[in-house]
């Protein structure tokens, strides 16, 4: 199970021998798991088919193991959950089921899904119902806590729906079930918890793609996506990595795409239901990448003809080698400056290849200004412009401009002026610039507009991935501790 193209084999024998199709996503081997135990367990004699297979693959021990499991009264001491009884009652299943019947007209169940999965540190499907989430969150394993998710459900559901009935219904509902359970405790400190929680609002929904060269004479690239599913929560879920050329770096993002597209829920029409944001997609790049054109890349939409990635969403450049450092005194500098961005505004520090200082004196200058927030850049194309940018990073510049066709023209230069000038607050930059590329992507003049060429550096240092390897760990490809995907990394 832990590999997808495993997990895909063992379901296509269990569905052989279940004689049913077995549908997984490949991209969660909880989520996997639980389908195919769902799939055995949806037929007569599925256990001991289940069972059968586990013996083909895993040998008698394994199967045996399951067997005892799955034999009533056979689950270990300690185990408050299976697959087959769990913590609600059916009596507590049909009287949820009665309570949200109806509610989805007096609450966002996109909402809701957001404010589980914050919680849960889980991703979460998009259902159409309020029922069909309940459902799925009633096959996940309990908190640490004792409490389960399908009870949380209940609890969020209740201080989301606008109805006072509804809502004193659906609390007392999870009061009761905690009170029987001598859980109360632990469902009163989530709610005083929640309660002090703080959203930022500036963190979207997000498709974070992280691009490095193989480096090894063959001319692959490793692509590893994470897709952060709540805004407002920093929590990426990474997503399974692939390894390609450049050349197919587009097709490789256009799948990780559709994984971050299935997180949109179509307007319904509802006053409760707001239309959500369309997500970033950010890059990871390395700094022999970061002039290339991510926001040019192709991706298609049914059998309708390819378009740009910039036209749909806002496409930000982040550096790799940053992401990936433990230099203290670097990271220290990115988060000053880039609070300095967001209380003090944009201030450019600028750069021309043209220019007459030396790249010492142009960083010295960076270095003795903390109030510069921003760079504008000639294009980095090996040579003293990419020295610049790396100068840039190191000095914690977290945003940065250029024309990717090389130098940056007065004129132009001009235009990024006016966008910084016209956005209230920085937070809004990003919104601004993919305006800038959609409207060069409209018109027809648009090979010419600097909306088409330009690259923007939008690299917050509060929303982290890790970007380590197993090699960054002095270990084997397969050895050694799992990477994180949270800050804790960077702590």
């Amino acid at each position: 199970m832990e590999d997808q193209a495993g997990r895909v084999y063992f379901a296509g024998v269990l569905s052989d021998e279940l004689q049913i199709h077995i549908d997984l996503r490949g991209t969660k081997q909880r989520e996997d798991v639980i389908a195919l135990a769902r799939a055995a367990l949806s037929v007569p004699e599925g256990e001991r088919v289940l069972t059968e297979v586990v013996r083909v693959f895993e040998g008698a021990p394994a199967a045996t193991e399951l067997e005892r499991l799955l034999a009533p009264g056979g689950a270990p001491p300690g185990v408050e959950c299976s697959l087959l009884s769990g913590p609600l009652t059916q009596r507590d299943v049909h009287s949820a089921l009665a309570l949200l019947g109806n509610l989805d007209g007096t609450l966002s169940v996109l909402g809701l899904r957001d404010r589980l999965a914050g919680e849960l540190h889980l991703d979460l499907p998009l259902e159409r119902s309020a029922v069909d989430l309940f459902g799925y969150v009633m096959e996940l394993n309990v908190q640490p806590d004792g409490l389960p998710p399908a009870v949380l459900f209940m609890d969020h559901a209740a201080a989301l729906t606008g109805e006072t009935g509804r809502r004193q219904a659906l609390s007392m509902w999870a009061d009761t079930w905690a009170q029987r359970a001598g859980l109360l405790r632990q469902l009163e400190h989530r709610r005083a918890e929640r309660a002090v929680a703080v959203v930022d609002p500036t963190i979207p929904r997000c498709l974070v793609v992280a691009v490095e060269p193989a480096r090894d004479g063959s001319g692959d690239i490793v692509v590893r996506p994470w897709l952060n599913t709540v805004p407002g929560r920093w929590q990426p879920q990474p997503g399974e990595p692939e390894t390609t050329s450049l050349d197919g770096l587009g097709e490789a993002v256009e799948q990780a795409l559709r994984q971050v597209l299935r997180l949109f829920h179509p307007s319904t029409g509802r006053p409760t239901e707001p239309e959500p944001t369309p997500p970033y997609v950010e890059f990871l790049l390395p700094y022999d990448l970061l002039n290339h054109d991510v926001a040019g890349l192709r991706f298609r939409s049914g059998d309708g003809k390819p378009q740009s990635l910039g036209l749909k969403y806002g496409v930000h450049l982040r550096s790799l080698e940053r992401m990936r450092t433990d230099d203290v005194l670097v990271r220290a500098q990115w988060l000053e400056r880039w609070s300095r961005l967001h209380n003090q505004g944009i201030a450019v520090h600028g750069w021309r290849s043209s220019d007459t200082a030396d790249l010492e004196e142009w960083q010295a200058a960076l270095a003795g200004e903390p109030s510069r927030t921003a760079a504008v850049l000639d294009a980095p194309d090996g040579g003293a412009a990419t020295e610049a940018l790396k100068a840039a990073i190191a000095e914690g510049i977290g945003l940065a401009v250029w024309d990717r066709r090389g130098r940056f023209l007065e004129e132009r230069r001009e235009v990024v002026t006016a966008v910084f000038a016209s956005v209230p607050t920085p937070a809004q930059l990003p919104g601004a610039v993919h305006r800038l590329r959609r409207t060069a992507e409209l018109n027809a003049a648009r090979p010419l507009l600097l909306g088409r060429h330009i690259a923007f550096l939008w690299d917050d240092p509060n929303r982290l991935v890790d970007v380590h390897t197993a090699a960054d760990y002095g270990l084997g490809q397969y050895g050694g501790p799992h990477p994180i995907d949270s800050e804790e990394t960077a702590v």
